[in-house]
């Protein structure tokens, strides 16, 4: 009841400032939906958000720097139908819509211009992308394969940073919080002549909740940019990180409530991260082009169960991957009417060398001495896409899209270990695939604040490295080759801004995956290795309220329906058939509300005070429905004092101490946990120049 009271309390404050009389000269603060922003993922190409003909979300600098934001990710759970979750408290993971199943990778992650995706998995690693040097977030949900290739099956988060501009300018500033929390970073940036440039340092330390976890991150991130005339400019960017971190594992149930923070074992990681890209725009008249080369770099080694609660190993992996993007997009009307036709084509080659080697029993300490041959050798991947779309405006109100891309892809799975056995069974290790990926949206704008659109899209998702190794000797002994997921999605949604005080930003959809890939087993309850095992259907309903009541307030309210289930016959581990089932880790319900008021402004000072609630309700933990995870509300304060040199703030992060737990699941009938710590403090102060 003293929780309710208190948040209560805090809304009712927030909402009180509304009466007070707005001081003169006053600056109008910013909504995260700004409807008329400029905006290029959903086509390449730029259109505003109301003219968009797709979900599509804008997070600003400004917007990360409303609550105590770690990482992208952070401020990303806050959009309707996506579910975060970070088992170690350090490690957070993203699904959109319910579509991240099993141990694969999410939505592609593109900084500007240059996919982020590493390791044998693809994974995300959010806490490698500096939030400080972020200029805007392009948040889009749902199959994007049309344009971006098989990884953007789930989605695109594109990250543009900051651009120098005019004089030289730049900010210092340093955090620090609960469990040793420690974050310092500092920012230049600026223009000459032709030139702009800007370079971020950071240097990021935790301890972490649990024992054995600590994070200790340092990264240098920046971009040079030429003007070779008024239209063109080429840009050279480059991301360091160094990253070593401690992850605790699991807890039972029992476990948890005896000590919520224990490690019963942990795993350590340690790995250097060079992701660099050259940029070439043209911007003229009659047509665009956008190029990007890049080449990525990984040296990573991780050692896990070292208490030996399994056996524990050690893996070393270096990682080389180039690759090029470029689109160039003509302007030309077409019957008169506006136009504008793309072509585009991708290429990436990743090579991986793994090294995977057993200790010679569980004895904590005992030196690595076994090879694994099947989780060692050279693994590599060569994707070639190539797509064409067009945008025609049928009326000055009414444009069309359709595309169409075509990719390549092959593997080389060249492991230690011989999965033919000498040719007693037919393994594949050089599997390839071509893909064909439609799309064709409406897009129709009746008054110059509403817009309403649909869309039909079809994507794919190839394996994974780890895939194709992990289900080595399943593959070849039960006679089957793992092939791409496929992703086909309708949408349609509404854009109204209806007042200064109401922006409209809705959508439904039915998303249907086919040849979905996770742990098959038999109808007698055998592990028949990872497999693509059947279908799956979602359908959601996801809105977005926004607006500014009064001059010193705004919020926004974001809510999100899911309905996802298992579609076909498909046999669980104790041999169920789990059609029909809801998807596991998928809540039913998910509500996001963040308000911003300005309580006090005097002289050149501003006092802002800004309050989230993050609540979403139970969840499976298992594919039988077997065990269901309570739901639960988070809410979070942040206070802010700003001036034009500098700035300073304090944070409360679950102010109200609520127990839950970063990630949670059900394994051959028994429950594991990761909890989540209480209530945490954090304080920061900046100096800008």
């Amino acid at each position: 009841m003293k929780n309710r009271l208190m948040a209560v309390s805090i809304i009712a404050v927030l909402l009180s400032c509304c009466s007070l009389p707005a001081l003169a000269g006053e600056q109008e603060r910013k909504n995260v939906q700004q409807l008329d922003a400029m905006v290029v993922t959903a086509t390449q190409t730029e259109n505003t958000v109301l003219k968009t003909a797709s979900n599509i979300a804008v997070i600003t600098a400004d917007d990360l720097k409303k609550a105590n934001t770690k990482n992208v990710a952070d401020v990303i759970r806050k959009l309707p139908g996506v579910f975060y979750t970070n088992a170690s408290g350090l490690e957070p993971k993203i699904s959109f819509r319910g579509t991240h199943i099993g141990m694969s990778p999410g939505a592609e992650v593109i900084l500007n211009g240059i996919p982020m995706g590493l390791g044998k998995f693809g994974y995300i690693d959010f806490e490698a992308i500096p939030i400080e040097n972020i200029e805007r977030i392009e948040v889009i949900k749902g199959p994007m394969s049309s344009l971006y290739g098989g990884n953007s099956a789930r989605g695109v988060i594109n990250i543009i940073t900051k651009r120098g501009q005019d004089d030289f300018g730049g900010s210092l500033s340093a955090i620090g919080g609960s469990n040793n929390d420690r974050r310092y970073s500092a920012l230049i940036h600026g223009a000459k002549d032709k030139w702009d440039y800007n370079l971020n340092v950071k240097k990021r330390d935790e301890d972490g909740y649990r024992d054995e976890t600590y994070l200790d991150n340092f990264y240098v991130n920046g971009e040079l940019g030429y003007w070779l005339s008024e239209d063109t400019r080429i840009g050279a960017y480059v991301n360091v990180a160094d990253k070593d971190r401690s992850l605790a594992k699991k807890l039972t149930k029992a476990q948890k409530e005896e000590d919520p923070t224990q490690a019963t074992d942990y795993s350590l990681t340690e790995n250097d991260d060079l992701i660099t890209g050259l940029n070439l725009t043209v911007k003229k008249s009659a047509f665009d082009l956008t190029t990007s080369l890049y080449y990525k770099n990984r040296d990573k080694t991780f050692e896990n169960y070292l208490m030996g609660t399994s056996t524990p190993y050690l893996e070393e992996l270096t990682e080389d991957v180039f690759g090029v993007r470029s689109v160039l997009t003509f302007k030309q009307d077409l019957f008169s009417r506006a136009n504008k036709f793309s072509i585009g084509f991708d290429y990436d080659k990743d090579d991986i060398d793994l090294k995977t080697t057993k200790a010679e029993s569980k004895t904590v300490g005992a030196p690595y001495t076994k090879p694994d041959p099947k989780k060692t050798g050279d693994f590599s991947s060569d994707i070639i896409g190539v797509f064409i779309q067009d945008e025609f405006s049928i009326l000055d109100n009414l444009t069309v899209t359709a595309g169409l891309r075509y990719d390549y892809f092959k593997f080389d799975n060249n492991a230690d270990y011989d999965f033919s056995q000498d040719g007693k069974y037919d393994y594949d290790g050089e599997p390839d695939y071509d893909e064909l990926n439609p799309k064709l949206s409406i897009s129709y704008q009746p008054t110059k604040s509403l817009s309403v659109y649909g869309s039909y899209t079809k994507s794919y998702r190839a394996p994974s490295i780890y895939d194709y190794y992990a289900s080595g000797s399943y593959s070849s002994k039960n006679a089957y080759v793992l092939k791409p997921e496929t992703f086909t999605q309708y949408e349609m949604g509404l854009r109204h801004q209806v007042a200064k005080w109401l922006a409209v930003d809705a959508a439904v959809y039915h998303l249907t995956m086919d040849d979905m890939m996770d742990s098959a087993y038999s109808d007698a309850g055998k592990y028949m290795g990872k497999q693509n095992i059947g279908k799956a259907v979602i359908k959601g309903f996801e809105l977005t309220l926004s607006g500014k009541p009064c001059e010193r307030f705004n919020y926004v309210i974001s809510y999100s329906y899911t309905d996802s289930e298992y579609a076909e016959d498909i046999f669980a581990k104790n041999g169920e058939n789990i059609n029909g089932n809801e998807i596991n880790k998928v809540p039913s319900n998910k509500l996001n509300i963040d308000l911003e008021t300005l309580l006090l402004k005097l002289a050149a000072h501003e006092l802002i005070w800004n309050v989230s609630l993050l609540a979403q309700d139970e969840f499976a933990m298992d594919n039988l429905n077997s065990s269901y995870y309570e739901g639960y509300a988070l809410v979070n304060t942040k206070l802010t004092l700003t001036h034009e040199s500098y700035e300073f703030f304090v944070a409360v992060d679950n102010i109200l101490d609520k127990e839950y737990d970063g990630y949670a699941y059900t394994s051959s009938g028994k429950d594991y946990y990761y909890p989540a710590d209480g209530t945490t403090f954090a304080v920061g102060v900046e100096y800008k120049f």
